[in-house]
């Protein structure tokens, strides 16, 4: 199992926060539980080892347990968020989805299987072997969106290292490797995800100011909006003990 560690993590960490999502407090224990769901949920929609599966959402809950599951299963993930939703069609041709997992905003899923069959020669590959695969997009601005295929065994080697234990802020999503990185930093280190539904300054420092949030992964152009604002003058954020950027250069 791909994610041992990560469930042996969980056990050892059962009464600790796990998830604060829409200001509701989710354990270890729960993710524990959730994860043995989907994966019974998983058998029964008939969802197979090396199928490529579109899972479209935020950090709630259920697509974290989901994440999880499909990580077991040997699936090829292809995680879509709200920012790209207007290439989502594009995204779905291009990866050759063969299922859609959909989950809104009260965190409800929707399952639907697609006519699409996946032959990609880098498909093969990871079916061959027996390994979960995270396909990535480009942005698509400087013409078509380009998919990169990872065999996330390989990424989550990194976090069978124990490190800190740190209550994070998931400023980035899944869809970019910041997000991912970030939101397996966190699990694998008994952290808490500090999930957030707007991602103005305002709203995220309010929310490091509440939950005592330590680590904020986030982009240079997030932390000029604050500066230009002067937003940091308005919260607590003494909390806070790392600020991690990535996805564009750092102005001078």
């Amino acid at each position: 199992m791909h994610i041992n560690f990560l469930l042996d993590s969980f056990q050892k960490n059962s009464n600790k926060n796990a998830i604060i999502w829409n200001e509701k407090v989710f354990k270890y224990e729960f993710l524990i539980q959730s994860y043995y769901f989907w994966s019974d949920e998983l058998k029964k929609k008939s969802i197979e080892s090396g199928n490529v599966v579109v899972i479209e959402g935020d950090f709630s809950p259920n697509a974290i347990s989901l994440l999880l599951a499909l990580i077991n299963k040997n699936a090829i993930i292809v995680p879509i968020t709200e920012t790209v939703k207007s290439k989502k069609e594009e995204f779905i041709k291009i990866s050759q989805a063969e299922v859609i997992i959909e989950i809104n905003k009260e965190d409800r899923t929707k399952i639907t299987h697609t006519n699409n069959k996946s032959d990609n020669i880098l498909y093969s590959d990871l079916k061959s072997r027996n390994r979960p695969g995270l396909v990535l997009f480009s942005s698509g601005s400087t013409g078509k969106s380009k998919g990169s295929v990872h065999d996330i065994t390989y990424l989550l080697n990194k976090f069978k290292i124990k490190r800190h234990s740190l209550k994070t802020i998931t400023f980035l999503l899944y869809d970019h490797i910041g997000g991912f990185n970030t939101l397996f930093y966190i699990l694998s280190n008994g952290g808490t995800v500090v999930t957030v539904q707007s991602r103005t300054p305002s709203n995220v420092l309010s929310l490091i100011e509440k939950y005592k949030v330590e680590l904020l992964p986030t982009s240079p152009t997030f932390l000029n909006l604050i500066l230009l604002h002067e937003e940091h003058k308005n919260y607590d954020l003494s909390s806070l003990k790392i600020i991690t950027y990535g996805t564009e250069p750092m102005p001078k």
